[in-house]
């Protein structure tokens, strides 16, 4: 087999075709430019990118925004049924930095939700009715031009519908107690946003993008097996039914600890488990993950809290990492799915992937 390029890497995963070697990539929203970026590079490391493939309007909802002397990002939202608003704890270089982040790469906080009391529900449901999507290519299109083959462009279909409320509308604390109490509004709004994302389903399969996904951050703490099998896991697969039809693979943002939602994942139409990660964040070591969910890509984010310790911990770490996945099959390598990572790990990282023959062994590990 000849030297294959990154994007050539990753697809074949995907598909389930033979690789020459591990694919291992960073996302470019956390790849500082400069002398350590184009060293890794030039040693396989490969580029991702995440564009979008719809726009999203919404014409009878005014949105009106400023920001506190303390730096708190005010947005209030005005329509028929009245007006919410929600605050946004921002960082320094907020607006000028790239992808809605701030200097460091961190995205606003909430730190207050739209939705505040029982009418507020009401007033979330005709922003959501109010929701226009339209196909938007261009920014895909333009993306894979100028990456070729160092790696794929990701085309997003946003949180889930129960990730939305949970994460950018009503906030865990809230929504779980509504549940309990006001159900009914929860469960108006969830199909409010079900029906209305399904719309973008058959965009997104439409798009140029060969990979969708979700962007649910999916942590079993936070979400319970009872409501991801029954508002997240039916979502998943109609998308799944969708863009397979087109030759596409769906994946979905899973960064959290998921023993507990395993055996649900096994039995979804998800193709990919991106940014899976493994202890000593997660709680599923990849060795069963991938015993798991045969037939399903993993697509592993190093453990964060393993850089701190340094370069020679973050490659020890890897090293065992890569003794569970033997022989390799099915494994996608990122650098980080959330964080900029230190230059001398990424370093120490590509290092091993580098080195690293497919299919490997125990002995060829400790070959390294």
């Amino acid at each position: 087999m000849g030297q294959m390029t990154n994007k050539e890497r990753m697809l074949a995963v995907f598909r389930g075709d033979r690789v020459d070697r591990v694919p291992f990539m960073h996302w470019d929203r956390h790849f500082p430019r400069g002398q350590v970026e184009r060293e890794v590079r030039s040693h396989g490391m490969g580029l991702c990118s995440v564009r979008p493939c719809y726009i999203e309007t919404h014409p009878n909802v005014e949105m009106t925004q400023g920001m506190d002397q303390d730096g708190t990002l005010v947005r209030t939202y005005h329509t028929s049924e009245g007006s919410v608003t929600e605050k946004l704890k921002t960082g320094i270089g907020y607006g000028q930095a790239r992808y809605g982040r701030d200097w460091k790469g961190i995205t606003p906080k909430r730190v207050e939700y739209s939705v505040k009391k029982a009418e507020d529900y009401d007033i979330v449901m005709s922003i959501v009715e109010d929701t226009h999507y339209e196909p938007y290519y261009d920014a895909i299109e333009d993306a894979q031009q100028h990456l070729g083959d160092d790696g794929i462009i990701v085309t997003s279909i946003g949180y889930s519908p129960f990730q939305r409320m949970l994460i950018e509308w009503v906030g865990a604390q809230r929504l779980y107690i509504d549940f309990f109490r006001n159900r009914e509004k929860i469960e108006e709004l969830y199909s409010a946003l079900a029906k209305k994302q399904e719309e973008i389903f058959d965009i997104a399969a439409d798009s140029p993008s060969e990979y969708v996904g979700y962007g649910d951050n999916i942590d079993s703490v936070i979400v319970g097996r009872p409501f991801f099998e029954r508002y997240h896991i039916p979502m998943y697969n109609k998308c799944a039914s969708i863009v397979h039809r087109r030759g596409k693979v769906l994946g979905v943002h899973m960064d959290g600890r998921l023993k507990d939602l395993s055996e649900a994942i096994a039995r979804s139409e998800v193709d990919v488990l991106e940014a899976f990660t493994p202890p000593p964040m997660g709680d599923l070591p990849l060795r069963e993950a991938l015993a798991m969910w045969k037939g399903k890509v993993i697509w592993m984010n190093f453990p964060s809290s393993v850089y701190i310790l340094g370069a020679d911990a973050a490659r020890k770490h890897l090293l065992q990492l890569l003794r569970e996945a033997v022989p390799g099959e099915r494994l996608i390598l990122a650098a980080s799915t959330e964080n900029v990572v230190d230059l001398q790990c990424l370093r120490a990282i590509t290092n091993v992937m580098e080195k690293l023959p497919f299919p490997f062994s125990v002995d060829s590990i400790e070959n390294i």
